[in-house]
């Protein structure tokens, strides 16, 4: 599969997506609904570290379209209601326009996300996070 999900800690509090290769809507929806699976299961929030540093491998016109539109903020959300914190590792810039218009469209969405070169820096910007959070 092209869409890898695991737990980035022995807490499983920080889910982790790796994106391997071409892979297609449907294994993001199927990959989504796996994660709505565990999030209902809990009673606390659980963030996500989004691995695309070895590339997205989507065509841009497909992105820019209204569905791919709809799909990238279901992932930038991990599904409809998403809110906790989530990272995403090695956006190109065309990740970041796609961020920039959605943000631009629903300035309240998306608040939660942001951008890492590395997953040590991604895991570095959660656990600074925790740490406001719980102070």
């Amino acid at each position: 599969m092209a869409i890898e999900l695991y737990w980035d800690n022995d807490a499983q509090t920080t889910l982790l997506l790796e994106f391997n290769g071409r892979w297609t809507w449907e294994e993001l929806h199927r990959t989504l609904a796996a994660i709505k699976k565990i999030t209902d299961a809990v009673d606390y929030e659980i963030a996500a570290l989004v691995d695309v540093s070895r590339g997205l491998h989507i065509l841009p016109g497909d992105l820019f379209s209204a569905e791919g539109l709809h799909n990238a903020r279901l992932l930038m959300t991990l599904g409809h209601d998403g809110t906790g914190p989530l990272v995403i590792v090695g956006a190109n810039p065309l990740i970041k326009t796609v961020y920039d218009v959605l943000h631009k469209l629903d300035p309240s969405a998306l608040g939660n996300v942001r951008f890492a070169k590395t997953l040590e820096e991604a895991r570095l910007l959660l656990k600074n996070s925790s740490a406001k959070d719980a102070g």
